[in-house]
């Protein structure tokens, strides 16, 4: 098994532009990130992420069964989609016609959300469980699969990633092959945390988002958007900070995982309890970043 912090053999290249100044950022759960000087982003070195990575998302992931996760992400769905369709409604006013591919597709909610505005879509999924679901749930083609490898037929208006582009190993190439699959002036759309948001400075190593190892990168705006720019693809809109609306339950899952004791205990108790509820939350520090291929 890798070292938790990957430091084996001193500090690592950039996981995002490949550069060697890098300088420690935050440990958590033993496992040390580091920030890049260059790009501004934030990665976990390769020698810190498991052999079995892909194959931790399962119905467990999921349903409150790891430390990291959901704790319970079929019952949150109508929340899920209820978010979601916003983003969509956005992102089709600014897009050519065509259909819309959604990357980590995980349960089908982003999908059925696009069938509700009528938008024509299908999904890539890795875990082979999560797929099969997608496609019950969502009524449309999930493609079961790696990303960087699946066959993907024709092109597509739009791609996505919600809170998917994180738990990539090589993040720059699937920006490049989210580029060759959509059409001229089709655009492309990341959803994930901002490092550099107050919120996020002001948590530190208690920021829900640093989650390793799931979560493999970490960015800024102007880090993902340069990462965008180097990949051929141009700013499509300003980026924007959606809140979202998430189940009670959910809220005390990720307050017991990362508050301090003896806080934690008592929202432990509380996540298994599966309080009902919902609040829309927004703290500034999740960004959808838009970027379209040229003509």
């Amino acid at each position: 098994m890798p070292r938790p912090d990957g430091a084996a053999n001193g500090a690592p290249a950039c996981r995002l532009c490949g550069s060697g100044d890098v300088a420690d950022w935050i440990e958590k759960r033993g496992y040390r990130t580091y920030r890049c000087r260059t790009c501004g982003n934030a990665f976990l070195p390769d020698a810190a992420v498991p052999d079995d990575l892909e194959s931790l998302y399962t119905e467990s992931y999921f349903g409150g069964g790891e430390t990291t996760g959901y704790p319970s992400y079929v019952a949150d769905g109508p929340l899920i989609e209820r978010s979601l369709v916003r983003r969509l409604r956005w992102l089709a006013g600014m897009a050519p016609p065509g259909r819309l591919l959604d990357v980590g597709a995980a349960y089908g909610f982003g999908l059925r959300a696009a069938r509700t505005l009528g938008i024509d879509a299908m999904g890539v999924e890795i875990a082979p469980d999560a797929a099969a679901a997608a496609r019950r749930h969502a009524g449309v083609e999930v493609v079961a699969g790696d990303f960087l490898s699946v066959d993907l037929p024709g092109s597509f208006a739009i791609v996505t990633m919600f809170d998917v582009l994180e738990h990539m190993r090589d993040p720059r190439a699937c920006v490049a092959r989210a580029r060759e699959l959509l059409a001229p002036g089709g655009v492309f759309a990341v959803e994930t945390g901002d490092l550099a948001s107050p919120w996020a400075r002001l948590l530190g190593s208690r920021w829900y988002f640093l989650d390793p190892p799931q979560h493999l990168c970490y960015f800024t705006a102007a880090g993902l958007m340069r990462l965008f720019a180097e990949e051929g693809l141009v700013a499509a809109a300003p980026v924007r900070r959606f809140g979202r609306w998430v189940s009670a339950a959910n809220v005390a899952f990720k307050l017991a995982h990362n508050a301090p004791r003896p806080f934690a205990g008592m929202f432990e108790r509380l996540a298994a309890a599966r309080p009902p509820g919902a609040v829309y939350v927004n703290f500034g520090d999740a960004m959808t970043a838009v970027a379209r291929r040229p003509p």
